[in-house]
C-alpha cells in the first residue's frame, strides 16, 4: 500500500516537472523605439491592424518612455485608418486628459470629431453622433483658432448641420404626407428659426412646406406671411412660384409634383453628401510626431 502511495507521488511529480519545463519562456520586451520604428513601417505600407498593436504596445509596456506621447497620438491615427472608430474617440480623450498642452492636441480633437463624423448615420436616424462631432469640432475652433485643423473644422460643421437639418425635413415631411400638420410645422419652424440651420439647403422647402401645412389648416394669413418671406429669400426658386400660384389660387399641390419640388432639393445636396464621404480620407498623416 505504501509503495502504491509513493509510485501515485513520483508519477506527479514527473508530470509536474515535464509541465514547467515544456513552459515556453518568456523574452525580453522589444525596446520602445524598435517598436515604434515598426509601427511606422506599419503604417507606411497601410497595415494599420500591425500599427495600432506596436503603438498599443509601447504605450502599454514603456509608459514612461519618450516614445510613449508618440505612440499615443499616432495610435488615433491608426485606430482611424483601420475603422476602428470608437477606439479613435477613446484615443483622443485619453490624449486630451493626459497632454492637454501638447503641441500637437488640436489634432487630437480634429480627429475626435471625425471619428464621431464617421459614426453619423442616415438622416433617417438619431442624430447624437452629430451632436457629438458638432461640439469636438466647436471645441477645436474655440480653443485653437490659429490650429491648422480649425479652417478644416469649420467645413465639417457645415456638413455635420447640414445633416441636422435633413433629418428635421425628413420628419416634417413624414408629417406633412400624413396630414398631421401640426407637427409637421413644428419640424419645419426648426429649419427656418434655428440660427445654424438658416444657411443650409431646406430653408426655402421649409418655407414652401410651412405655407403648404398653414394653408391646409385654414390659416390663411399665415400661409401668406410665409409665402412673403419665402418670396424674399427665394423669389426666382421654383418653390415661390409654387407658393404663390397656391395663395392666389387657393389651390393645392398633388403628391408628384411635391415630388419633384423635394427631389430638386435632394439633387442639390448629392455634392455635399459626395465631400462628406471623402473629406475624412484628404486628411494629413500625422505620423511624424517629434
Amino acid at each position: 500500500m505504501r509503495n502504491t502511495v509513493w509510485l501515485c507521488l513520483l508519477v506527479c511529480l514527473t508530470v509536474l516537472t515535464a509541465g514547467c519545463s515544456s513552459t515556453p519562456e518568456v523574452g525580453p520586451a522589444k525596446p520602445p523605439d524598435l517598436l515604434y520604428q515598426e509601427g511606422m513601417e506599419a503604417l507606411k505600407s497601410n497595415r494599420f491592424k500591425a500599427a495600432a498593436e506596436r503603438f498599443q504596445e509601447i504605450d502599454q509596456k514603456h509608459p514612461f518612455s519618450p516614445w510613449a506621447t508618440r505612440a499615443q497620438i499616432n495610435l488615433i491615427y491608426a485606430h482611424y485608418k483601420k475603422g476602428d472608430y470608437e477606439d479613435t474617440v477613446g484615443d483622443t480623450l485619453r490624449f486630451i486628459r493626459l497632454h492637454p498642452r501638447h503641441r500637437h492636441v488640436a489634432y487630437a480633437f480634429y480627429m475626435r470629431g471625425l471619428a464621431q463624423y464617421q459614426r453619423i448615420t442616415d438622416s433617417y436616424r438619431d442624430q447624437s453622433r452629430t451632436r457629438e462631432a458638432v461640439t469636438a469640432f466647436r471645441e477645436l475652433i474655440t480653443r485653437f483658432p490659429q490650429s491648422d485643423y480649425a479652417w478644416e473644422a469649420q467645413r465639417m460643421l457645415v456638413l455635420c448641420t447640414n445633416r441636422m437639418a435633413e433629418q428635421e425635413m425628413v420628419v416634417g415631411r413624414f408629417y406633412l404626407d400624413r396630414e398631421e400638420y401640426i407637427a409637421a410645422i413644428n419640424r419645419f419652424t426648426q429649419v427656418v428659426n434655428h440660427p445654424e440651420f438658416q444657411t443650409t439647403p431646406y430653408v426655402e422647402e421649409a418655407l414652401f412646406s410651412l405655407v403648404l401645412a398653414s394653408q391646409r389648416l385654414g390659416l390663411v394669413e399665415e400661409a401668406r406671411n410665409y409665402a412673403a418671406v419665402l418670396g424674399h429669400n427665394f423669389p426666382k426658386g421654383g418653390f415661390y412660384q409654387v407658393a404663390t400660384r397656391l395663395i392666389k389660387k387657393s389651390g393645392d399641390i398633388s403628391r408628384a409634383e411635391l415630388a419633384d419640388l423635394r427631389r430638386g432639393v435632394d439633387e442639390g445636396s448629392m455634392l455635399g453628401r459626395f465631400f462628406q464621404g471623402l473629406a475624412p480620407t484628404l486628411l494629413p498623416t500625422q505620423t511624424e510626431v517629434r
